[in-house]
């Protein structure tokens, strides 16, 4: 009986090993000179270990304004999403009106279309509003992305929320603004959390679109400038994989600290 926990503990440490090899090797290739990453025979901890690519990379103000560019976009499509998302989302659970199913088929219709064959059309009518190479170009496809699901998202975690308490709300004397903020949205905020999440993703990880709809690196967002240093005659291995890196840990650490409401966001309204 003793060797089942143990069996189990060396599953699940053998389990998150496979999972983490990835960015452990991503890590290892950052900490050697680029001339060594080809090196045979293969070297899986560099002899003379050093993070000379993280410092280029925190020299480099182009570098910077990568990170500042997506922080901004990724920020702001985020905080678009969880307004409208929470409003819409509260609309389409409690009310009921002519037309609803329909809205809520043509909402789920938004996310059959594959989003490369949307490019030539988002392209042209960016250019055509002279928004091209901006923030708002890409906030606005982000959201347009990113919405839909999130309006749907937050309608079936809404719809496990039991309506006993929004007719007990009614007979406090709350009305729908109160009902709404002081009723609704505090149950609504695992669902909240794990929709802003997937938006912040979304928005962090998109690479289509930040390079169809921007130019230079005044709105270009991090994803674009790592493909930038896969050259044609060379790659900077060793910063890619750092710069990959310093990429991931926003992602990372969002996710460490908040997984019990992403989680619980994502199952929730799933069983009754």
């Amino acid at each position: 009986m003793k060797l089942k926990p143990l069996s189990i503990y060396v599953c699940l440490t053998l389990g998150t090993l496979l999972i983490l090899s990835p960015i452990i090797w991503m890590f290892l290739i950052s900490i050697r000179d680029n001339v060594d990453v080809f090196r045979l025979p293969l070297q899986i901890i560099p002899d003379e270990p050093n993070i000379q690519a993280y410092i280029q990379i925190f020299n480099n103000s182009d570098m910077f304004q990568l990170f500042i560019n997506s922080y901004i976009i990724a920020l702001s499509v985020t905080c678009i999403c969880v307004l409208f998302a929470a409003l819409a989302g509260f609309g389409l659970s409690r009310f009921s009106y002519k037309g609803k199913k329909y809205l809520v088929i043509y909402t789920l219709l938004t996310q059959m279309f594959p989003m490369v064959l949307l490019a030539i059309p988002y392209f042209l009518v960016i250019s055509s509003l002279g928004l091209y190479n901006s923030y708002i170009a890409l906030i606005i496809a982000y959201t347009s992305f990113a919405l839909p699901f999130a309006i749907l998202m937050m309608r079936d975690f809404m719809n496990s929320i039991p309506r006993e308490l929004d007719d007990a709300a009614k007979i406090d004397g709350c009305g729908l603004y109160r009902t709404f903020f002081s009723v609704i949205l505090p149950p609504s905020l695992p669902g909240l959390i794990a929709m802003a999440i997937y938006t912040f993703i979304l928005a962090w990880n998109e690479y289509l679109f930040a390079i169809v709809l921007t130019q230079n690196n005044n709105a270009r967002p991090l994803t674009v400038g790592i493909g930038m240093l896969m050259g044609e005659f060379t790659t900077e291995w060793n910063q890619l994989m750092a710069l990959s890196i310093l990429g991931s840990l926003p992602l990372i650490i969002v996710f460490l600290f908040i997984q019990r409401y992403f989680l619980q966001g994502l199952t929730s309204g799933s069983v009754k």
